[in-house]
């Protein structure tokens, strides 16, 4: 027995949990890990990495987070609800009595996977479902590896029709030293529901965590997801990222990604159109400094007609970091009057500094409005100029250059964590000058 199977069975859980990981690990130690022949990985190379090495198994989590971990006061509106996981462990939840009595269910993997009363059987079939699914379309080993250590994952079910005004908030902490966690979040709308989700990767400042994430997010038939993401883990982490976006008929996805954090960080969210009228927004911000390496990659997968979606990415590089942002437009046969685009912009801060951008289109049919581009450039020194002028030292100058070429991204997102993200862009600029 292997070690992966050994971790397993300390693992809790239904009897349909217990076979999606058996039937993961089966097809991890199946697979290798992805090399730079294959084209999404081909500007990322795992070789400085020894991931087998990485240990699994959870901690005890504390009763209160160490201040390291804290993140910033949430200002505005109070949340619909809130969930904290220490690594494998929820030990914080707060959720309103009145979103039960709607049939909302806010809760972890653990506690509705058995399906208790009429809401959470309602949502444990939902989560079986898209978790197996997921499963079914992964592709790579850390997708694989994600499942088969899946131990929990925060959920939220919206019944039919419902709309829940303010956001639901989930933290995830991971902490530990050359240990892999492997946080998940499930979304399901069903038809006509809304809400906006916030989730947050956080770390102390010390340990060298491996994190193996995932999300799903299942939009209903007329449903609408406003759905943010924010990295902000220490600098001697790593990130594999995988996430999915089905959309269903006239229904509505818009994304947020904020990748601040980390030494070195991989990800993929693929937006999956599958009705008719289907509209998605994929907004991204991300800032390397130091030897940073992060490669983002979104996917707009159209797959019925007239359905809408747009991409844009902004980032910006110092020190002697590495971004790259590959873009796929995809367009099948079926997907009549697609109406898609995608747009990268980076801001190169330092001499040694790098950013790749790499935009693409696979169609299948004529009868499409599609287009990409993007841009590289540095800080416009007639701007910089004009600000000194204005009393402004050189250093406030190029801050409030790149923070305003941040504000449109920063201005789409609930009010209550804009100034969590102007502060972590901000504190990317912290140190000298490169």
């Amino acid at each position: 027995m292997n070690d992966l199977q050994t971790h397993q069975k300390t693992l809790s859980g239904p009897a349909w949990l217990a076979d999606l990981r058996i039937a993961a690990a089966e097809k991890f130690d199946a697979s290798d890990w992805p090399s730079t022949s294959e084209e999404e990985w081909r500007r990322t190379s795992l070789r400085a990495f020894e991931l087998d090495s990485y240990r699994t198994g959870s901690e005890n989590p504390p009763t209160t987070a160490p201040a390291t971990t804290a993140v910033a006061e949430d200002s505005g509106p109070s949340p619909a609800g809130r969930l904290i996981f220490w690594n494998d462990t929820l030990t914080s939840a707060l959720v309103g009595d009145e979103l039960a009595g709607r049939g909302v269910v806010f809760s972890s993997l653990a506690d509705i996977a058995e399906g208790a009363g009429d809401n959470g059987a309602s949502a444990a079939a939902s989560t079986r479902d898209a978790l197996r699914q997921s499963l079914d379309l992964s592709d790579n080993r850390f997708q694989y590896w994600h499942y088969a250590l899946l131990a929990d994952a925060a959920v939220l079910y919206v019944p039919r029709f419902v709309e829940i005004a303010e956001p639901f908030i989930i933290d995830f902490h991971l902490t530990g030293d050359e240990v892999v966690r492997t946080p998940h979040l499930l979304v399901v709308l069903e038809e006509g529901a809304r809400a906006t989700v916030i989730k947050r990767l956080i770390s102390p400042t010390d340990g060298e965590v491996l994190v193996v994430d995932a999300d799903d997010l299942v939009v209903g038939d007329a449903a609408g997801l406003r759905f943010v993401t924010i990295q902000r883990l220490n600098e001697e982490s790593l990130v594999f990222s995988n996430g999915r976006g089905h959309v269903g008929r006239d229904g509505q996805l818009h994304r947020t990604e904020a990748a601040l954090g980390a030494d070195f960080v991989k990800t993929r969210f693929v937006s999956e159109l599958a009705g008719a009228g289907a509209d998605v927004a994929l907004n991204g911000l991300y800032f390397s400094t130091d030897e940073q390496h992060m490669d983002l990659r979104t996917v707009q997968s159209h797959a019925a007609p007239r359905t809408a979606s747009r991409a844009f990415y902004r980032g910006a590089a110092r020190g002697e970091s590495h971004t790259i942002y590959q873009g796929l437009i995809t367009v099948n046969a079926e997907a009549l009057g697609t109406d898609a685009y995608l747009t990268n912009k980076n801001l190169i801060l330092s001499e040694d500094a790098r950013a790749d951008s790499i935009p693409s289109l696979n169609i299948s049919t004529d009868d499409v409005k599609c287009s990409h581009g993007s841009t590289t450039g540095k800080l416009d020194e007639s701007q910089l100029f004009y600000l000194q002028t204005r009393g402004y030292t050189e250093a406030e100058a190029r801050l409030t250059l790149i923070e305003g070429y941040f504000e449109d991204l920063i201005a789409q997102v609930p009010e209550m964590i804009q100034d969590e993200l102007r502060d972590l862009i901000s504190d990317r600029l912290s140190d000298p000058d490169d």
